[in-house]
């Protein structure tokens, strides 16, 4: 039987990364891994009816997708948020994006943020000012998958 788990490492160059690691529970074998090609992070499991998946990316590297739920906008585990922000970022996405930082939602991954778990935004345009790191606008907008 094999467990995947989440190590904090310090990183010479870059800083507090986050290593993704296998565990053979039989041999103590700890071995790196890709959390999207395992399995570890699913972006949707199957319980109910799937809800219509919407996607955003951006030139900074945001890669997200995302669900309505009511009311709500649902940005779903796994996606990548962009790893800085625009100089003309409105402040209320920093400090979202802060504030996600600071409760482990969102974890440093090779050049980008990692979100840990489906996430719930009051509309689709917070959730893509704090995906995409920057000012909403125009054309660029959630897309059908």
């Amino acid at each position: 039987m094999k467990e995947y788990y989440v190590k904090k490492i310090q990183h010479p160059q870059e800083g507090e990364l986050y290593q993704f690691l296998e565990l053979d529970a039989q041999t103590g074998e700890e071995q790196a891994i890709n959390p999207f090609e395992t399995g570890m992070l699913q972006l949707y499991a199957e319980k109910e009816p799937a809800p219509e998946i919407f996607s955003i990316t951006s030139k900074r590297g945001a890669d997200a997708t995302g669900f309505y739920r009511d009311a709500k906008f649902v940005v779903q585990r796994g996606s990548k948020f962009a790893a800085s922000t625009s100089p003309k970022c409105p402040q209320k996405y920093i400090k979202l994006r802060e504030n996600l930082v600071l409760d482990k939602l969102l974890v440093p991954f090779e050049h980008q943020f990692l979100l840990m778990e489906d996430t719930e935004f009051a509309s689709p345009m917070m959730a893509m000012g704090a995906v995409i790191g920057g000012w909403v606008r125009g054309s660029h907008d959630w897309k059908e998958t």
